[in-house]
């Protein structure tokens, strides 16, 4: 009898020993979602936080393209047209460039830095166009874009110097005015050049009534 008795007591023991680790093991809480819980591979992974779409805002093209037109166009912002342009007034400080490059070389920075400072000296109403040209060499559509790229690296100068770049405005005409003819390397020369063209004020017009 005292046997059994403590047989029964030994084995109430170990019942309550089982149900005691059963009840101290790690329980898991289902997350907001429900995809994972507490303790999971997946939960305790780190949160994408980078799921939201990018989306280009203003600061994408910046002001560095201002008053910039496309390969061969004419420059179309409205504040041009009808204008009289100037092409003596800088003639003097064409930029030239060597051949297939668009970078402007140190020996003609002095050229910009001229003008910039002729401009900046003028009333206010004028505008300054750049205008792109290459050699005969070559096809049509490269010369264009060739002849943009050079004036864009001329306009990029002059922006850094801090002139307003909303005064300042490229053109493209690849090759289809060459400044001197020949078909040697000293008219080739000549003509791969950035021009600076002084755009006038525009002209006021005033009307009277009659009486």
């Amino acid at each position: 009898m005292k046997n059994s008795t403590l047989l029964l007591l030994g084995t109430a023991i170990v019942l309550v020993l089982t149900s005691g680790c059963r009840s101290s093991s790690l329980k898991t809480t289902p997350l907001p979602d429900g995809s994972a819980t507490a303790g999971s591979e997946s939960a305790r992974r780190a949160p994408n936080l980078d799921t939201a779409p990018l989306t280009s805002g203003t600061g994408a093209t910046g002001t560095g393209v201002t008053g910039t037109t496309m390969p061969g166009d004419l420059p179309n912002d409205e504040k041009l047209l009808g204008r009289d342009q100037d092409r003596t007034h800088f003639a003097a400080d064409t930029v030239y460039f060597d051949f297939d490059r668009a970078d402007v070389k140190a020996a003609q920075a002095a050229n910009i830095n001229k003008v910039v400072s002729a401009f900046k000296s003028l009333p206010p109403g004028h505008d300054l166009l750049i205008e792109g040209h290459c050699d005969e060499r070559g096809t049509e559509g490269y010369n264009q874009a060739l002849g943009e790229r050079r004036a864009l690296a001329i306009r990029e100068l002059i922006i850094k110097t801090g002139l307003d770049a909303q005064h300042v405005f490229t053109k493209s005409l690849g090759k289809d005015q060459p400044a001197q003819a020949g078909h040697d390397d000293a008219a080739w020369a000549k003509n791969r050049r950035g021009e600076f063209i002084l755009v006038l004020p525009k002209k006021i017009t005033t009307t009277q009534n009659s009486q």
